[in-house]
């Protein structure tokens, strides 16, 4: 990492002192000189950053850094879980309210739980749930008393 730093700190130096030198010396009748001067610098200071880097050294550091497991990993796998979920219960919602089905959709503990508005409504949503849901299981919960 030391070696990154000290090729970071060489191009902050080198902007640095290009940008003072545009500054103080803005468009004049020696731009051309100070534009050699500048350009030369840069090089000069660009090689010797370079020459002066450890490149085994960050070599060495760079595999160091893909190889190492990053310390708390967060997995993935719950929140993916948790979006197909979602995407289920929307579908159904989908697929009942198309068919004219008031009802409150949700998942819980990997089985869809359906909430009928009406009653009446329980046989047809049945129908649907079975030919819909595929391998995920259903429940159709107790409906509201709308007539």
């Amino acid at each position: 990492m030391e070696t990154v730093r000290h090729m970071a700190l060489g191009c902050c130096v080198i902007s640095t002192v290009a940008g003072m030198i545009r500054i103080f010396w803005p468009e004049n009748s020696f731009a051309p000189v100070i534009n050699a001067v500048l350009a030369l610098y840069i090089i000069t200071a660009a090689l010797q950053m370079v020459r002066g880097t450890d490149w085994q050294s960050l070599v060495t550091e760079l595999y160091a850094l893909t190889e190492e497991e990053p310390q708390g990993a967060i997995s993935y796998e719950s929140y993916g879980r948790q979006l197909g979920q979602d995407a289920s219960a929307q579908a159904i919602r989908t697929v009942l309210n198309q068919a004219g089905i008031d009802a409150a959709v949700q998942i819980k503990d990997d089985t869809c739980q359906v909430t009928l508005l009406h009653p009446k409504d329980r046989d047809r949503a049945e129908a649907i749930l079975k030919t819909s849901c595929g391998t995920l299981s259903y429940q159709i919960m107790a409906g509201g008393d709308a007539p």
